[in-house]
């Protein structure tokens, strides 16, 4: 199916519309807003509340939390992949309603849900995590580890490469998934269809120093090293 997402169409968009998978960093905040301008509801990375970050903040805040990012649809308190999988299934069932999701992505769950038409929007990781290290950004979450040159490098790596392998775990499993760098997001978002996404896009430049030093840099390219291999796109490498 293609999926026609120009502005002049936004009414018209045919379902089920893709969800989406992104990282702090990558683009997400233009990719959300950008969708919403075409029509659509966008739940706004709801499955952040699996994180251990909300985990341990108890059920109470975790379903508050899951309401407020999509509208209102409850979380169960008890675990289970099915909870995962029914929300999937209420996403792709309702018009014009798409996500975009991280953490689900990173725990390699999505592969365990149902196969379905999942885009992941991923930057170079170096300079992803540099962007969301701002102060503007989760330049406060950052501080908490001792600021961008810590080990907070290494848990972003290791976000960072979990998620690029579940887009290659489903993509050898033949689902419908694609790939947008954000490096060439516009090319990749009109090739998929969504011809009016990249409208007012002004990708930030890959600008890594002076915020990050070489112990930083190397440790998110080690790390990352043989993923971004495997995920073949040249400027990566």
């Amino acid at each position: 199916m293609v999926i026609s997402l120009s502005l002049a169409e936004s009414t018209r968009c045919l379902l089920p519309v893709p969800v989406f998978c992104s990282m702090g960093g990558s683009g997400s905040t233009h990719l959300r807003s950008a969708l919403t301008g075409l029509g659509l509801t966008v739940h706004n990375k709801p499955d952040i509340v699996f994180h251990r970050h909300w985990v341990k903040q108890g059920s109470d805040a975790r379903i508050k939390e899951f309401a407020r990012r999509t509208g209102g649809v409850q979380l169960s308190e008890r675990p289970g992949l099915h909870h995962v999988r029914e929300y999937l299934d209420l996403v792709a069932s309702t018009p014009n309603t798409t996500a975009v999701l991280s953490t689900w992505a990173e725990q390699h769950l999505l592969r365990l849900c149902g196969r379905r038409r999942i885009i992941f929007l991923l930057r170079e990781p170096t300079a992803a995590y540099r962007s969301m290290c701002e102060l503007s950004r989760h330049g406060d979450v950052a501080a908490q580890y001792g600021g961008p040159n810590s080990w907070f490098a290494y848990f972003y790596a290791e976000r960072w490469r979990k998620t690029a392998d579940e887009y290659l775990a489903l993509s050898e499993a033949g689902w419908k998934v694609s790939l947008w760098p954000y490096e060439d997001f516009p090319m990749h978002a009109g090739r998929d269809g969504f011809y009016g996404i990249a409208r007012d896009w002004h990708p930030s430049p890959p600008r890594v120093r002076p915020m990050l030093d070489s112990e930083t840099i190397d440790i998110i390219k080690t790390i990352t090293n043989d993923v971004r291999r495997r995920l073949g796109f040249q400027p990566w490498i």
